[in-house]
Order: C-alpha cells, then structure tokens, then sequence
C-alpha cells in the first residue's frame, strides 16, 4: 500500500490476534500492531503523516 508517496504493509499475525503495520524508509522501519486491519491502516497512515508534516 502507499500513502503520501509512501509504501507500508499490512499484515495478519499468525501467532496472535492483530494486524502488523510497517512503514520503512531507507533503513528506518517502523512498527505498529492494531486489533483490527482497518486500524492498522489508520495508524499506518496517520504516521506517515506525521513524518511528511514534520519533514516539510
């Protein structure tokens, strides 16, 4: 997926109830888990815009 010309995946943990996000840049990476996909999608997106904000 790509938000603000950023990619972040998410996906299903097996091991756990909940939904992995991850945005990396270069050699940061960034991760967060959420109860629900749509949730994970939202924090995902909400943090990248967050950096692009603060970036700018």
């Amino acid at each position: 997926m790509e938000h603000r010309g950023i990619s972040f995946s998410v996906v299903e943990m097996s091991f756990s109830r909940g939904w992995r996000w991850t945005v990396g840049k270069g050699r940061t990476v960034t991760v967060g888990v959420c109860a629900t996909r749509l949730d994970a999608i939202r924090q995902a997106q909400t943090f990248i815009d967050a950096v692009v904000d603060w970036a700018a």
